[in-house]
Formats: C-alpha cells, structure tokens, sequence
C-alpha cells in the first residue's frame, strides 16, 4: 500500500512539475533557484511515505515548495543582514579615499611650500588677500605701499603658482 501511495504523490509532483517551476520562480525571482527548489521539492516528495492523512496530494506537493521557498528566503535575508545588506546609493560613503587624502595633503604641503618660497614682501600681500580677502586698496593702506605694488606682488604670485600647477 505504501508504494502505490508514494507512487501518486510522485504522480502528483510529476503532473505539475511545470506549475511548481513557475509558482516557485514567482514566489523567489530567479529561475536557477526555482529549479533548484523543485529538485528539493522532488526529493521531499520522494521520501514521503505516509500520506494517508493528505486529503488534497496537489496541495500537500505545493506546500512543500512553498515551504522550500520561504526557508530559502529567510536564509537570503539572513546572510543580507549578516553582511549588512544590499549597498545601494544612499548609503555609500561620501568620505574621500585615503589615497585621495594622502594627495590632497602632498599638493597643500607643496602649495604651503611655494608660497613660503616667495619674497617676503610677495607672501604679505598674498597671503593678505587671498587668505584674509582683503582688497588692493586695504593692502595698499595697511601696508604702507603704492595699490601698483600690491598688483605687482600678487601678478608676481600669481605667476610663480601657475608656473608651478604642473607639479599639482
């Protein structure tokens, strides 16, 4: 009696194959692991051997895919949030490279470097209106020299730094 019981429920499985293949690629969104899950849906079947209790045999086939497919999913959402989940767009790190950080300190330095290079006078008037953002005229006052000298300083500046942009 055993056999013939195990040999419908097989039947069973057989018969809607293609039905489970479909449910089980909806139900999980990839058709290798629906596969997959039928296979194990098929080995599950297999062992049955006491069905005297199962009133729908179809149903009692695809509940057993339906549970393959849920453990299958638990599993996938463990392992996503074991490993932090899926990275998307809004949680990717806006902090810059180290590298990034190393070049951007390596090219102040050189840039501190060149600017502490220029004539004394030069690196006044620069860092004075560059750095403090004040104007030729305010410069020109605090300084106690010509507005002309203040725009041949900073035209001296400017030059040396731009001459030097290829090391940058």
């Amino acid at each position: 009696m055993d056999m013939i019981c195990e040999a419908n429920l097989l039947a069973i499985f057989l018969q809607h194959q293609k039905e489970l293949l479909q449910f089980l690629t909806y139900k999980v969104s990839c058709a290798e692991t629906a596969a997959d899950l039928v296979q194990e849906t098929y080995l599950r079947v297999a062992r049955c051997s006491d069905e005297g209790d199962v009133a729908n045999k179809r149903a009692f086939v695809f509940r057993i895919a339906d549970n393959l497919a849920l453990d299958h999913l638990r599993s996938v959402a463990r392992q996503q949030s074991r490993n932090g989940g899926v990275v998307t767009e809004d949680i990717v790190c806006i902090k810059p490279e180290p590298d990034s950080i190393l070049a951007g300190q390596q090219q102040m330095a050189l840039f501190e470097k060149l600017i502490y290079e220029l004539p004394p006078q030069c690196r006044t008037v620069f860092l004075m209106c560059r750095v403090e953002g004040k104007s030729y005229s305010e410069v020109s006052t605090e300084l106690g020299i010509a507005p002309r000298t203040v725009e041949s300083h900073m035209y001296k500046a400017l030059k040396l730094l731009k001459d030097s942009k290829d090391l940058f």
